[in-house]
């Protein structure tokens, strides 16, 4: 199943109770663009609908199941997945999982010269991506590196991640993201201070 990313966008921002022209003015973008990506005249990049879902206080994982019955799954298989097509980037999605839910998976398609841009992680995201075949240029914050078959990569809080295929062939990965906040536990924690006793 093909999700209409435009619809989605309009139903999400609709939720929220902002018109084109309020999101346009938290966004940085005109009305005219909003309404262009919401009637599917344009196709907008990874990096403009992580913009746009940041400024309605939603998630990629919420641009997924708007709209969907929420349904418990055990199993599942390519017909439980749903497809969101952002440029040169296909993301399959499990369909109708819960709003918040603590763990996303995502099996993602990138074409040569596909490039994310950089989308900056909110403070509790967390996500590992592995490689199934093909080669990836993964940058998180200023460290770059080729990744192929078999490698991945992980980052937690506030971190900026950029993927792109500069290579000939396409570039299969799987990658779990956790889009609610950590138990205290889990979190990773700042160091503490050494308390200064005069």
């Amino acid at each position: 199943m093909v999700l209409s990313i435009g619809q989605r966008l309009k139903e999400l921002r609709e939720r929220s109770g902002s018109s084109q022209r309020e999101l346009a003015r938290r966004s940085g973008m005109s009305a005219a663009s909003i309404s262009a990506i919401e009637l599917g005249k344009v196709s907008p990049s990874v990096e403009t609908l992580k913009r746009l879902l940041d400024c309605l206080g939603e998630t990629l994982a919420d641009f997924f199941s708007v709209g969907k019955e929420p349904k418990p799954i055990t199993f599942f298989g390519p017909q439980d997945l749903e497809e969101a097509s952002l440029g040169l980037i296909h993301y399959y999605q499990l369909a109708g999982v819960p709003n918040r839910e603590s763990l996303q998976f995502l099996r993602v398609t990138v074409n040569p010269g596909s490039d994310t841009r950089g989308i900056t992680h909110q403070s509790y995201d967390a996500e590992i991506g592995f490689v199934l075949s093909g080669r990836v240029e993964v940058s998180i914050d200023e460290e770059t590196r080729v990744l192929g078959a078999g490698e991945g990569y992980r980052i937690q809080g506030h971190k900026r991640i950029r993927i792109r295929n500069v290579f000939d062939q396409d570039c299969h990965y799987v990658c779990v993201s956790s889009t609610a906040p950590l138990p205290k536990a889990l979190a990773v924690q700042p160091p503490k201070r050494a308390s200064q006793d005069n």
